[in-house]
């Protein structure tokens, strides 16, 4: 290949696509001149984005110095917001978690100004936590539809208050960094595909609401206005039982973990998953994933994943899993879900701070972001944690 025209950013995409390079090893690889490469990777070094990692074995010569991709300090913060938890967390670009905190939450009833100091407290808490580190982005998920490109969270009724709230203008105040807005599910789904690359994986969060997210070609499909994967609100029949979205016969509205709760007489979805072997409780979740399954089914059969992730608290459990997967199979045609893999989640509470961590990294690392970052030689990549 010849990339002797490649830029920093282009020749950093390279180094981080294994585990160490010699710089003989990225001549041969970019058709670059030995001036060349030096001048290309020098402000890769000063950026605090690569580092000598050791030499290579002797073989009778000098031993090469070895190049890698420097990650040990750069780090995304992210909060993750449900409908009755928030986990905010530190990550390090490639996903090893340093530190998280998790609270309980009311979404619905929690003016956005209350919350956003809540979460600010609670960020600059994780970050306290761990000093010496560089913050190069930061990731939010919200139980609600995102605006693309402003990040902007938009009206539903989860979040009475929030349509238009000029989240990412105030979370800037207090941390000057790249920044991703997603929906919940949606992350979640990124976070779970990520184990599947290559794949068109469809993932679903099944906890208090019902969301979904379709990662393919490793693109989150968002959908014109940000409300892709809504299928909460998809509506199952023209009488039923009242959702929280003012109509009736809703997905949601039968198979919601807050309809489950009503229907069950519990408090929580944790009461919930402890009772699920008990045969009331057990009946229930089957009948729930009956209906789940037949929604899912058409989307199956329209984009055809390899892989259906279903996670939260209800969408993990095991019996839920089978009855959803046999509602799907029994009424798709078998070419549909032939290679179809059904299984829970893998990631578990981590799945959409996973999935947030990504799409920072995929941002803020891609070649363009990087020679922007390096055009303004502002040092390390980043800004210190404390």
């Amino acid at each position: 290949m010849d990339a002797s025209g490649a830029t920093p950013g282009h020749l950093l995409a390279l180094i981080r696509s294994r585990t160490a390079w010699t710089r003989q090893q990225l001549i041969d690889a970019t058709g670059m001149s030995r001036p060349t490469l030096l001048e290309r990777i020098s402000p890769l070094f000063a950026a605090g984005l690569v580092r000598e990692a050791g030499s290579t074995a002797s073989v009778g010569g000098r031993p090469a110095q070895l190049i890698s991709f420097d990650d040990r300090l750069l780090t995304v913060l992210t909060f993750d917001v449900g409908h009755t938890h928030a986990r905010v967390s530190l990550t390090g670009v490639h996903g090893g978690e340093l530190h998280s905190v998790s609270r309980r939450i009311d979404v619905s009833h929690t003016a956005p100004d209350a919350m956003l100091t809540d979460l600010v407290t609670l960020g600059h808490e994780v970050l306290g936590a761990c000093p010496s580190q560089r913050l190069v982005g930061l990731g939010v998920g919200l139980p609600g539809p995102i605006e693309p490109g402003t990040g902007l969270p938009k009206p539903t009724t989860i979040l009475p208050g929030w349509d238009g709230y000029p989240l990412p203008d105030l979370l800037r105040a207090h941390w000057d960094v790249p920044m991703v807005f997603e929906n919940d599910a949606r992350a979640l789904a990124f976070g779970e595909a990520s184990l599947c690359p290559g794949e068109t994986v469809l993932g679903v969060k099944w906890a208090t609401g019902i969301g979904a997210g379709l990662i393919t070609g490793g693109m989150n499909l968002t959908g014109d206005d940000g409300t892709a994967g809504d299928i909460g609100h998809i509506k199952l029949a023209r009488t039923g039982p009242l959702c929280r979205c003012g109509r009736r016969g809703c997905l949601a509205a039968y198979a919601s973990g807050h309809a489950l709760i009503s229907q069950l007489g519990v408090s929580s979805l944790t009461d919930i998953a402890s009772r699920a072997g008990e045969p009331d409780v057990a009946r229930a979740l089957a009948s729930a994933g009956r209906r789940l399954g037949t929604v899912l089914a058409a989307l199956i059969a329209m984009a055809n994943p390899r892989t259906l992730v279903l996670g939260g608290i209800i969408g993990a459990l095991p019996g839920v899993v089978d009855a959803v997967g046999e509602r799907v199979r029994d009424i798709t045609l078998l070419r549909s879900t032939a290679g179809l893999r059904i299984v829970p989640s893998a990631l578990g509470e981590r799945a959409a701070t996973v999935g947030l961590v990504n799409l920072i990294v995929q941002r803020v690392l891609a070649a363009e972001a990087i020679d922007a970052a390096l055009a303004l030689d502002a040092g390390p990549l980043g800004v210190p944690t404390r």
